[in-house]
């Protein structure tokens, strides 16, 4: 009978921030996935997005399906900047 080998939930760092056109980025750096930096016009949307990527980037062959489950963001929010926002 062979083993299952189960996968442990993973955790990305991730910092999402509201920009000034009310858009919300995502970035996620120093991971095994490299830097990943998205956007999107909901946060629900960027954070799905920012998951997506970051499993689609540690997937070692198509054939591996990574579950959706294997990666977690751990969200930090980014302070709102003084001047009223930033583009970037």
């Amino acid at each position: 009978m062979g083993a299952v080998r189960m996968l442990a939930q993973v955790k990305f760092p991730a910092t999402l921030k509201k920009l000034i056109d009310g858009r919300y980025q995502i970035r996620s750096i120093g991971t095994v996935a490299g830097e990943v930096t998205v956007v999107a016009d909901t946060r629900e949307s960027a954070i799905a997005r920012a998951t997506d990527e970051i499993r689609y980037r540690i997937e070692w062959c198509p054939c591996s399906a990574v579950s959706d489950l294997f990666v977690e963001l751990d969200l930090r929010e980014a302070p709102p900047p003084r001047w009223g926002g930033s583009v970037f």
